[in-house]
């Protein structure tokens, strides 16, 4: 990155970069239908950092949108979009040391956005792009070169100029989505209370408790 317009940076992020040809489980049904480099991919989720450069009035709106959304509900909305693993931005204006490196105030501040999501990469945009739109535009509103993000055509194009290929990633549960990690730690708990009652049923006694957990875990199923 340059003081300047934005610049291609290999950014390393939380994930372990699968090698192509790559067979493991889930890796080539992701890799079909994220619609983005080999490198963003691991098993079943998929990577996406967006660096652009952004115009001074966006250093008050951009810190004063996300107070906004911390203190009101205007989350629940991304929060119902269940395939998303975590999103995130930040405002970089300078870039640290490096070596030989000194450390650079940019010229023009930088937005960055990172977000790990399960599905492919079209359709995450779209879900942002319709579900969200009033938003995209509140982060990414301040940036040069910004369409808007309906309709969602342009959104893409512009995400795609700016876009980064990730350096490293890692998932911890590869062959899992956030859904079913999440279902997965809801039920834990109730498994290891019903397992611990079991030894003090009767057969009747647990075919009972076990058709009720079957009904109270349906949504972890």
């Amino acid at each position: 990155m340059t003081d300047g317009q934005p610049t291609g940076q290999q950014v390393a992020t939380d994930s372990r970069s699968p090698r192509p040809g790559d067979a493991g489980p889930g890796s080539l049904t992701a890799s079909a239908a994220s619609g983005t480099s080999q490198k963003n991919v691991d098993g079943q989720a998929v990577a996406i950092t967006v660096f652009s450069a952004m115009r001074r009035w966006g250093l008050i709106e951009l810190p004063l949108f996300i107070l906004f959304l911390k203190r009101g509900n205007a989350l629940n909305a991304l929060r119902r979009l269940s395939f998303i693993h975590a999103a995130r931005w930040a405002i970089i204006r300078k870039l640290p040391a490096n070596g030989d490196y000194p450390e650079t105030r940019l010229r023009f501040p930088r937005l960055y956005f990172e977000s790990n999501f399960n599905g492919g990469w079209e359709e995450y945009i779209d879900a942002f792009s319709y579900i969200l739109h009033v938003g995209m535009w509140a982060f990414w509103g301040s940036s040069y070169g910004f369409p808007r993000a309906l309709p969602p055509s342009p959104f893409k194009a512009y995400i795609r100029r700016n876009e980064y290929e990730a350096g490293h990633y890692y998932s911890a549960y590869p062959d899992s989505t956030s859904t079913m990690v999440l279902a997965g730690r809801t039920l834990s708990p109730k498994v290891a209370v019903l397992r611990a009652a079991a030894d003090n049923m009767t057969p009747d006694q647990f075919a009972r408790a076990w058709a009720q957990f079957l009904e109270e875990s349906q949504t972890c199923l």
